[in-house]
């Protein structure tokens, strides 16, 4: 579906499955079962599964079987070279972004939003693949998953201004600004000397596909409801 390489599994999960993003309140006995029952219908253990914690900030963190089970806080990227784990983020308008070098087998998952984005996650994702396992950048592949376009995403001029090196992802119409959040994430994949061809992105908006995906920005209620991206080494 994503990435064509048979020693890896990958995707995420729809709108049909139900949220899959813990609250801290009373509704995550709701989102446990629904992470059991998706992940039990595609033959993926509960207990393989490592989940981001999330803070959009620029932390990516190197997993082992030790975090078998965990939620990692304070982290938007799992790394792993280890089979049998599942590295997972939520998702609902962000970008799920997943990685694979196909020559030292590693996977790794990115939760990319505007904020970490701004930090620039992907240039230190590919770098910490860099200085830890010795990567050469142009056996990763990546694909972008399906995320909120540029036609819905509006800012204003203090969120554009974050990005003014991006020219080609500001768009100004009808005196309205709007950023293309996957053409900022290319631009710092290739930075990172990944080749462009390497670089898939989805067309789906979550936005626009109502009936198939959650959309934080679409809906705009306090208790976020969100997709799991998953990949993990068979």
């Amino acid at each position: 579906m994503i990435i064509k390489n048979k020693k890896i599994i990958h995707g995420i999960s729809l709108r049909k499955n139900g949220s899959m993003k813990f609250l801290g309140n009373i509704q995550d006995e709701l989102i446990k079962n629904n992470r059991k029952k998706f992940f039990a219908k595609i033959n993926i253990k509960e207990n393989n599964i490592i989940s981001a914690g999330l803070s959009h900030q620029d932390n990516i963190k190197i997993i082992s079987q030790k975090d078998k089970g965990k939620i990692i806080k304070n982290c938007d990227g799992l790394v792993t070279i280890e089979k049998n784990l599942i590295l997972t983020v939520t998702v609902a308008d962000c970008l799920p972004i997943f990685i694979y070098d196909r020559e030292k087998k590693i996977a790794g998952i990115i939760h990319a939003s505007w904020r970490n984005l701004r930090l620039n996650i992907l240039s230190q994702a590919v770098e910490l693949l860099k200085n830890k396992y010795k990567i050469n950048p142009k056996n990763l592949l990546v694909h972008i998953g399906p995320y909120i376009s540029k036609c819905h995403f509006e800012v204003k001029n203090d969120v554009a201004n974050k990005f003014k090196k991006y020219k080609n992802a500001i768009i100004i119409k009808d005196k309205k600004i709007f950023i293309d959040l996957a053409e900022i994430a290319r631009g710092q994949l290739i930075r990172g000397d990944i080749i462009k061809k390497n670089i898939k992105i989805s067309k789906e908006c979550t936005y626009h596909q109502k009936n198939k995906y959650f959309s934080h920005r679409r809906e705009k209620t306090k208790d976020i409801k969100a997709m799991i991206a998953y990949i993990g080494l068979k």
